[in-house]
């Protein structure tokens, strides 16, 4: 049920669909009024170069996260618009109500809900991976201790591969792992075509999309290296259009939408029930 949304749309630029039947200030919940930015919209930031969450085919918007908050705001008697921008731009797109919610392939983590409110929708785990060619030289993880990883440092999985290195490698004195740090996961994938990294790391959905496109050409190796999941987020506090688009979530989950719109874009392993600010709760 790939929903294309068409048309030219610049950086920064915001274009509406309609969603369904719109009522000024927003909807009903049971808690409440929840209101938006643009009466009748939710207006919605997302970083376009996440395949196969949200991403450019030509001059159209595709991908499951588009998908689903399509189907979303219809549930909630709104139209859609969306602006695009720079990942590290979301998050203080949403501070300051330039957005009503982002949703790009962000993780839900605890630092970040000292600010955010989170809609936990998809399970995303971080993976190692390699050149067919390379693989069988990492069967354990001690064998990452020393080799050239790259990563995108402006993603969760900088982090984790630093935490890894220490807890792996320098916690059993072995030589550290070898960090190539890239601005986007397309550099790190760049790194690795090269030469210039032996493994990468990237999210389970975006090898999903590249196994789809170019079958072979990676292979992904050792166990899950972090495992968090994506979420939209809203402003802190506003806990009306939180719940809103949980229980929007909720329906789409329960009648099989969203299991349909991932299992379009191959990324069905990620289907999880919706919950608000989810991590370290326990």
């Amino acid at each position: 049920m790939k929903q294309k949304i068409l048309g030219v749309i610049a950086v920064g630029a915001v274009l509406a669909f309609t969603g369904g039947c719109a009522s000024a200030g927003g909807g009903e919940t049971e808690d409440g009024e929840f209101s938006t930015i643009v009466d009748g919209t939710l207006t919605v930031g997302l970083s376009p170069d996440f395949p196969p969450m949200e991403y450019m085919d030509g001059e159209t918007l595709i991908g499951s996260d588009v998908d689903l908050i399509t189907a979303a705001a219809e549930r909630m008697g709104l139209e859609v618009a969306f602006e695009h921008q720079k990942f590290d731009q979301l998050i203080n797109s949403v501070r300051t109500d330039r957005v009503d919610i982002v949703i790009s392939g962000m993780s839900d983590t605890v630092e970040r809900q000292k600010t955010l409110d989170f809609i936990d929708y998809y399970s995303s785990t971080g993976r190692f991976y390699t050149l067919p060619d390379q693989a069988s030289e990492f069967g354990a993880e001690t064998d990452v201790c020393g080799a050239a990883v790259a990563v995108s440092t402006k993603t969760d999985y900088f982090p984790a591969l630093q935490r890894f290195s220490a807890d792996v490698c320098e916690a059993a004195d072995l030589p550290p792992v070898n960090i190539v740090g890239a601005d986007s996961g397309a550099a790190a994938r760049l790194q690795l075509d090269q030469g210039r990294a032996e493994l990468a790391v990237q999210g389970a959905e975006n090898l999903a999309y590249f196994e789809q496109q170019e079958p072979g050409k990676y292979e992904i190796v050792l166990d899950v290296l972090i495992d968090q999941p994506f979420a939209a987020a809203v402003r802190k506090g506003n806990t009306e259009l939180a719940e809103a688009v949980r229980d929007a979530f909720q329906e789409l989950y329960d009648d099989g939408t969203t299991e349909e719109i991932l299992t379009e874009y191959g990324i069905e392993q990620g289907l999880r029930e919706p919950a608000i600010n989810e991590v370290g709760s326990e």
